[in-house]
């Protein structure tokens, strides 16, 4: 699951269709997994993709939305694993209902055991957006301690080390953090060799701090400095700002 949090005011008002959100090319169910949210969008949108990624990994896949989002740009296919077996089992069930039901596999797994992910193949492109929070306070919730804490589930070391495991030669990593965060990511990366390409700023409205960064990650052996781009989400009134539509436009119902 690894999912979503919006907590710093990130949450979106996705169109809701029964039990999830209906965009304009699939529909999402998530009774079980995590809830959609902005920053699972702005992750599957701002994603680089190009001609040479053939096949992308969704660690912590949840409803499995972002591998989806990934497919509709145009991926050949996909692999979604997920710890929780009734998320996978959601997961698995939206990827069936959609247009890529024979490009997207969902694994019911843990991303730490590595006699499994041994067996996943290499990947052009490995996205996540993982649990976020290493020594905050746990909540009395297991469930969602699992979705909210590195520590509890997917410690960042393991989660890097089975990435570079994974990572095709000129493949990239990208998943989205807290700007408090992402700090230490980029520390524990470059010990891998990990290294930014892109950074994307992201910002909930005009003169609020930055909120999250989505991080664009690539093998190394001589860092270059990355590209970086800022994206504010809302604008002072509260309506989505005209750059969020931009790169959204291809997913939500409402955005021409």
């Amino acid at each position: 699951m690894y999912g979503s949090c919006d907590a710093g005011g990130l949450a979106g008002t996705l169109p809701v269709v029964m039990s999830g959100f209906r965009f304009k090319q699939f529909s999402v169910s998530h009774q079980t997994a995590f809830k959609v949210g902005t920053d699972a969008v702005l992750l599957g949108a701002l994603t680089p993709v190009t001609v040479a990624t053939k096949r992308a990994l969704d660690v912590g896949t949840g409803s499995g939305v972002i591998a989806l989002m990934l497919l509709q740009r145009g991926i050949s296919s996909a692999v979604g694993i997920e710890i929780d077996k009734s998320a996978a089992a959601e997961a698995t069930e939206n990827a069936q209902k959609s247009a890529w039901s024979e490009q997207l596999r969902i694994v019911c797994a843990d991303f730490c055991n590595t006699a499994i992910i041994s067996k996943l193949g290499l990947f052009d492109l490995i996205v996540s957006n993982p649990p976020f929070f290493s020594n905050a306070l746990k909540s009395p919730d297991n469930k969602r301690n699992t979705t909210r804490h590195n520590d509890e589930s997917l410690p960042l070391d393991i989660l890097l080390k089975n990435v570079v495991f994974l990572l095709s030669e000129n493949g990239f990593f990208s998943l989205i953090l807290p700007v408090s965060e992402a700090e230490l990511f980029r520390q524990k990366a470059a010990s891998y060799d990990l290294f930014p390409v892109e950074i994307h700023h992201i910002f909930s409205k005009p003169q609020k701090p930055e909120s999250r960064q989505i991080l664009v990650l690539q093998k190394q052996h001589s860092p270059q400095p990355p590209t970086e781009k800022s994206i504010c989400i809302y604008q002072a009134d509260g309506t989505y700002s005209e750059e969020y539509k931009r790169v959204t436009k291809e997913f939500y119902l409402d955005f021409v």
